[in-house]
């Protein structure tokens, strides 16, 4: 099948029910969805939001989980000629409202299983602010009336970014920033028309939407798409089992999860897997290691880079590469996609490898800035339309990629840098601990910034004072042992406390805001100390 002729979203979808109507597009919850079906649906969803008052241009939030619904508000309101807004589906009101508000949002789609009460409840808040809320359902299946042009410049997905309500921020992206990184990741990642695609991903965040739903349409490959749950994680070896998949994607933390509590790997057969990207959250080299030699594999698990400012993809080693660490234990991400450029600066002036800096990416997918905020627009760029990522990195002699951590996220100790994954890692490997945060505070105090640790403790909720005790001191222990400090203080937190991102990523700016005003005391997410 040739690569498809189509400049937009809504073009895609047409090219693909046009010429392949009967094709499966995904599977979800035991069904399959053909082109044709999802096509139908979207133009139904378009055409009612016209009916409704969608002018073109108009931004759509969609709160819709993986599966069909998405789909249908997704393109439905390109179809429209509208913008699509897709937000956390668990999101509260307020969350959903402030978001509608920022971008001007008239209409919000829900999902049409959403319990009635919490509908009626969401619609008088909406309606209070002149807003409506829809389901895909409430959609009748009439003849449409005409759906405009849209065009590869237009406006087509807003990407909110995960910060507080009081200042969100939403990427811009057309379709020819979408579609172009769409390119641009078939290419730098070998990827064909005969992958088979497994995703957890959700599908209203950007790897999930972009490199997971929007690559195999664009190739008329296969999808499986599961539920965004990782509590368990079976559901998910399970389907790359028995699909025989070839490509699937997670953050870090997800592949701990399955070393975890996957007692028995070795009743999951992944040998058919090509890929598995390891991507949206810090890179570690003992994960490479332990999932692959966990499952049976052999340079199956690759490192990726990329964020929403680019569309998604920035770079990723080509399939089948050795992972590259360097003498830190930072692995490399690999080299730009092809059409992007990376560079190393700091104050405002590139530097020479392998020095560490802010990493900067200069792409044809890179957005034209954030939705209605100007300031935080001119704040993105670094010279002529290269995007500054706030990550910290360096590229090495061969122009290799490393990622060292989050600008935000570098401690400063004594005069010392250090960088919270490297602290998480260290206190990740204690038993006790699911997962870790490492965060600068200064209380004012002539020691400066010292490094704060909030670790989620297995089974924190039951276990007895004198255990979490001996857990926060074996904590502090292996930090002084293996990075020679002891840490300001080893806050144990409930399971499931640390805040993330829908794609997994740690939230350390929440984290620490969350402390300093009291709100994780008060929300009762530390275990110990308990004072």
């Amino acid at each position: 099948m040739p690569e498809p002729p189509v400049d937009t979203l809504v073009e895609l979808l047409a090219w693909r029910a046009r010429n392949t109507p009967d094709g499966v597009a995904f599977t979800f919850a035991g069904r399959a969805w053909t082109y044709a079906a999802v096509w139908a649906n979207a133009q139904r969803v378009g055409a009612h939001l016209r009916r409704q008052g969608l002018a073109p241009g108009q931004p759509v939030v969609l709160v819709l989980p993986n599966g069909p619904e998405f789909f249908a508000g997704f393109y439905g309101a390109q179809c429209a000629g509208g913008v699509a807004v897709p937000v956390f589906p668990a999101s509260g009101p307020e969350r959903i409202l402030s978001i509608a508000a920022h971008c001007g949002a008239r209409f919000i789609v829900v999902p049409t299983a959403a319990p009635a009460a919490q509908l009626a409840a969401f619609q008088t808040l909406a309606a209070n602010e002149g807003r409506v809320v829809l389901t895909p359902a409430q959609a009748p299946a009439a003849a449409a009336p005409h759906l405009p042009t849209v065009g590869p410049h237009q406006l087509a997905y807003l990407q909110y970014t995960s910060g507080s309500t009081g200042d969100p921020k939403g990427v811009e992206l057309t379709s020819g920033h979408l579609l172009t990184n769409v390119r641009q990741m078939i290419t730098g990642m070998a990827i064909t028309e005969r992958e088979v695609f497994v995703s957890w991903l959700p599908v209203y965040h950007d790897m999930g939407l972009i490199l997971k739903t929007l690559v195999p349409l664009y190739l008329g490959a296969e999808l499986h798409l599961l539920p965004t749950d990782l509590k368990n994680v079976h559901p998910w070896l399970d389907a790359l089992h028995r699909r025989r998949a070839t490509f699937t994607a997670a953050p870090d933390y997800a592949y701990r999860l399955c070393l975890r509590h996957v007692p028995t790997p070795h009743v999951y057969d992944l040998r058919h897997l090509r890929v598995a990207l390891n991507a949206a959250e810090p890179v570690r080299a003992s994960t490479l290691t332990a999932f692959e030699r966990a499952f049976g594999l052999s340079n199956v698990m690759v490192a990726g880079y990329g964020l929403a400012e680019a569309t998604v993809g920035v770079a990723m080693w080509p399939p089948s590469t050795a992972a590259k660490v360097d003498a830190r234990g930072l692995v490399s991400v690999g080299r730009p996609f092809p059409g992007a450029e990376i560079k190393i600066v700091q104050d405002d002036e590139e530097l020479a490898r392998p020095q560490i800096g802010e990493i900067v990416v200069h792409s044809p997918a890179n957005t034209t800035g954030y939705y209605n905020n100007p300031a935080a627009t001119a704040a993105l760029f670094w010279r002529e339309r290269w995007v500054r990522t706030g990550d910290l990195g360096y590229l090495d002699a061969a122009g290799d990629l490393f990622i060292a951590g989050r600008l935000k996220n570098t401690l400063k100790r004594g005069g010392q840098t250090i960088y919270a994954q490297e602290v998480e890692e260290v206190v990740d490997r204690e038993p006790g601990v699911r997962f870790s945060a490492a965060v600068g505070v200064d209380r004012g105090g002539p020691e400066g910034e010292q490094v704060y640790i909030f670790a989620e403790a297995r089974d924190g909720d039951g276990l007895p004072v004198a255990t979490l005790h001996a857990l926060a001191v074996d904590v502090a222990a292996r930090v002084y042992d293996q990075l020679g400090f002891r840490p300001g203080r080893v806050y144990l937190l409930r399971p499931r406390a640390l805040p993330r991102t829908p794609n997994g990523k740690l939230q350390h700016s929440r984290l620490k805001a969350a402390y300093l005003t009291g709100e994780l005391r008060r929300a009762g997410a530390i275990v110990y100390p308990d004072f």
